[in-house]
């Protein structure tokens, strides 16, 4: 049975039913009168050590369960992406872009990037690694939103980035929650389920401790003896280091120096492969008719392509963008009257895929 908070009214009238009980001489319990008093004293610090039991239980459940099996809340996470720096001509000699340049999101948020990139002589292009200033998901940005940067500010140069969506708040409890209880059902190591909990444990850490990719999302393709094991990362496309990560969990390893002994989470027999997934560019095309005095601006297409980039990335493997649920969003900005979609088919997104933005336009009606 579970533990319930009895409050004063409560205990109180359990009393008064215990001493009815008990004795015929106690007659008046009535508000105000010596007897009803003298139960109703008690009753108040019963009701304190109630709610005293019940702040206690809540404190204990995270030691007895998370801590004692090191499951810790995860921290907040930076924001990192790649942009874009194009210019409409190749560049006749290198250039150096140094560590720490900053772009700015069009509301003016900052992301600086972290190591010196190359722009080499003969390219018209160059992408840069960044991160945002803060944690959390305000540095998460939309395609297109950084579009600028003092460092090329008198340079004809174009800035853009594909959506950015590595940003993650400090685990609520409720995520815990759910992720202790993936780790309960993976102790019974053997099933796809449990490889798949393996796998979306793998991570890369920096030779000062700090976790720089991570995997964000996974599918799986089983075969008879053979089952795939399709990882995204934090950067995109995942690196060799996180997959060998990932394949390393899943085969089990040795400890060179002590000879211990990790198993793995793959059954007996089964070859267990973890391996990258494939990004597919959603494309959409769409007429739009505006309101009387509203206009198809630069501002209300940006709106548009943010919302698309959005729906388009909180597809997961085995689900569908479904053309009619994003025409829907679409027609809640502002201005909109009504919108007539040129593409014509939905978007399955297979477990050995990701689906990423791609060319998004919008022409008047």
């Amino acid at each position: 049975m579970a533990f319930q908070i009895k409050h004063f009214t409560d205990i109180v009238a359990s009393e008064i039913n215990a001493a009815r009980a008990a004795t015929t001489k106690l007659t008046d319990f009535q508000p105000g009168s010596v007897a009803r008093t003298m139960l109703e004293a008690p009753a108040v610090e019963i009701e304190e050590l109630y709610h005293q039991c019940f702040i206690g239980l809540r404190e204990a459940i995270p030691v007895a369960t998370f801590r004692s099996f090191g499951f810790n809340r995860l921290p907040a996470s930076r924001a990192r992406g790649y942009v874009t720096v194009a210019s409409e001509f190749p560049r006749t000699q290198d250039l150096t872009i140094p560590a720490g340049t900053e772009f700015r999101r069009i509301d003016g948020y900052k992301y600086t990037s972290t190591a010196d990139t190359m722009w080499p002589a003969g390219s018209s292009m160059v992408v840069v690694f960044v991160e945002a200033e803060g944690l959390g998901i305000g540095g998460n940005a939309a395609t297109g939103a950084i579009n600028a940067s003092p460092y090329f500010a008198n340079s004809p140069i174009t800035i853009s980035n594909q959506g950015i969506n590595t940003g993650r708040e400090a685990e609520s409890e409720v995520e815990r929650e759910a992720r202790f209880a993936e780790f309960i059902a993976a102790l019974s190591r053997g099933t796809i389920e449990t490889c798949l909990y393996a796998a979306r444990q793998a991570q890369v850490i920096d030779g000062n401790g700090v976790q720089t990719e991570y995997v964000t999302r996974s599918g799986k393709v089983e075969n008879a003896g053979h089952v795939r094991i399709y990882l995204y990362s934090s950067l995109g496309l995942p690196s060799p280091e996180l997959l060998a990560d990932a394949q390393r969990r899943l085969d089990g390893w040795r400890d060179e120096v002590t000879g211990e002994i990790t198993p793995g989470f793959r059954p007996a027999g089964v070859r267990v492969d973890a391996l990258p997934m494939v990004e597919r560019a959603v494309t959409l095309s769409i007429r739009v008719s505006m309101l009387p005095g509203a206009a198809l601006s630069n501002e209300v297409r940006q709106r548009m392509r943010d919302i698309f980039s959005s729906a388009v990335v909180t597809v997961l493997p085995g689900e569908t963008l479904f053309l009619g649920n994003v025409v829907e969003m679409l027609l809640h900005v502002p201005g909109v009257r009504a919108i007539v979609p040129v593409s014509t088919e939905n978007y399955v997104c297979a477990e050995n895929e990701v689906l990423i933005p791609g060319s998004f336009s919008a022409s008047v009606l």
